[in-house]
């Protein structure tokens, strides 16, 4: 998976390259090239990053091999192309708590293009990844941080600026706006308005007391924290998904 960041450089320097053949030939070329290079990465700092504690994170990039790892299971979600993601599993790949796992079980969640799962891993994928030395990987980059909620109630924010409302209505007044935080669970979620009852402790700082919100949210812009994860791990320098399970 290419971070956005990696997108940025890559279209900035091809810019930059253009830019350079149109440049005086009297100047000296190391000197072009190095205000190029300046020109990008002022353009890059001032990208703003996602908002929000657990926004999706790309600390993948720095890992040898992953990268391109990354591409190929996006390549092969995208495309819907069940034999391509399942070459790039592990034999003994894990994929649920009842001793599910391999290949063939794996093939049989991916059968049709509308299989259950390939949505989750569309939403997988823009979830950012965390990684764990050279050897390990893991998506969402969320699971793989310290969250002090109940994993069964607890729900990340997919968003930023996602609004609370006061009652399970969309005109209802706005008493709130979360990015990519943490919400409780209270009761389940309305089949009737789609919004979920939830809990949010606002933080301003990390030293400050948390003030308790409690409110109404689109429940699409929720996924509890113990949906979905990929973890792959290099062995012998070859990337390989080693568990994609969801549940506790």
């Amino acid at each position: 998976m290419r971070s956005a960041r990696a997108r940025q450089v890559g279209l900035l320097l091809v810019a930059g390259a253009m830019v350079l053949q149109g440049c005086n030939r009297s100047d000296p070329p190391a000197d072009q090239i190095e205000q190029a290079v300046s020109d990008t990465v002022d353009q890059i700092e001032e990208t703003p990053q996602p908002e929000g504690p657990f926004a999706p994170r790309d600390e993948c990039a720095k890992v040898a091999g992953a990268s391109p790892f990354l591409a190929e299971i996006r390549s092969a979600v995208s495309a819907r192309d069940t034999a391509a993601f399942v070459a790039l599993a592990a034999e003994d790949v894990k994929l649920d708590f009842g001793g599910g796992a391999g290949h063939d079980q794996l093939r049989s969640m991916l059968s049709t293009d509308s299989a259950a799962l390939w949505a989750k891993l569309d939403q997988l994928m823009t979830l950012g990844c965390a990684s764990d030395g050279d050897a390990l990987i893991t998506l969402p980059w969320y699971f793989a941080q310290d969250i002090s909620a109940d994993p069964y109630t607890g729900m990340i924010v997919t968003g930023a600026g996602v609004p609370v409302h006061e009652t399970a209505a969309e005109q209802a007044p706005v008493i709130a706006a979360i990015s990519w935080d943490v919400v409780e669970l209270i009761d389940g979620v309305s089949e009737d308005s789609g919004f979920a009852h939830v809990r949010w402790q606002r933080r301003e700082s990390p030293a400050t007391k948390p003030t308790v919100i409690e409110g109404y949210i689109d429940a699409t812009r929720l996924r509890s924290l113990i949906d979905y994860r990929l973890l792959a791990a290099s062995r012998n320098g070859k990337w390989r998904i080693t568990s994609l399970i969801a549940g506790d």
